[in-house]
């Protein structure tokens, strides 16, 4: 008797399926990889420099001057027009600083600071909100194993790990946004500590675009001094709070 030659039946239980990464992937780590493709920040970006241009256009002629004279004209529409753009930008992960510079430039260095912190702080908490709504498993796709490093060093002190992350860079400034709307922290701590903890930053970079004709004013060298001495304060403190972290786990 001849054996059965037929070809046995595909057993198609979850045991043998082929792994299927790109395709299996959930609807919120599509999106999220969607909003922040190469090709869909060029997009963003290309809007913002066409209507930069076409204000540039507007203005009398080339220099720092004749811009900020420009965006006077918009009146109060002007920072919040601003705002608008920063927030947008930095909610699907572009750069923060140009546009923070951006900001001294077009409106000096004591409203440039308010416009950009306003939109850096709107801009991360949108972030904040996408990363909740999307879902951890997107988010990990993104940032992959800072993911969990950055919940970890959350969860320790919540509100305090925050402020320290925004004064001193630990983290890159749009993961820490989607991650910790992943964490379990809540919007008011997230909202608070990143409004405090940018505030250096974003007047040093503000400064720096106020001042740029003239980079040895007492506006500039001020902030520039504030920054540093903020940001070495800040270092300090996270390596304590490091090292007390290491001694409650070795005791415990």
């Amino acid at each position: 008797m001849e054996p059965d030659r037929r070809t046995p039946s595909r057993v198609t239980d979850a045991t043998t399926t082929p792994d299927r990464p790109e395709r299996d992937r959930s609807p919120g780590a599509r999106a999220l990889a969607w909003l922040t493709s190469p090709g869909f920040r060029l997009v963003v970006l290309f809007v913002i420099v066409i209507a930069a241009a076409i204000i540039g256009v507007r203005a009398d002629g080339p220099g720092v001057a004749s811009l900020r004279a420009t965006f006077e004209g918009f009146g109060v529409a002007g920072p919040l027009l601003f705002v608008g753009v920063y927030a947008v930008a930095a909610t699907v992960m572009l750069p923060a600083a140009p546009f923070t510079i951006g900001a001294g430039v077009l409106f000096g260095p004591v409203v440039g600071s308010a416009t950009a912190l306003v939109g850096a702080t709107l801009g991360a908490t949108g972030a904040f909100l996408l990363g909740r709504l999307l879902g951890r498993d997107a988010v990990e796709r993104f940032g992959g194993r800072r993911v969990a490093a950055l919940d970890r060093y959350l969860a320790r002190r919540g509100f305090v790990s925050l402020l320290i992350i925004r004064l001193v860079p630990l983290f890159p400034f749009n993961l820490v946004n989607l991650g910790a709307g992943v964490a379990g922290m809540g919007l008011r701590d997230f909202i608070l500590a990143t409004g405090v903890g940018i505030i250096p930053g974003t007047v040093a970079y503000a400064a720096l675009g106020g001042t740029i004709d003239d980079p040895t004013s007492p506006a500039f060298l001020v902030a520039v001094a504030i920054f540093v001495l903020v940001t070495v304060a800040a270092t300090i403190a996270s390596r304590r709070l490091r090292r007390r972290d290491e001694l409650s786990e070795v005791a415990g």
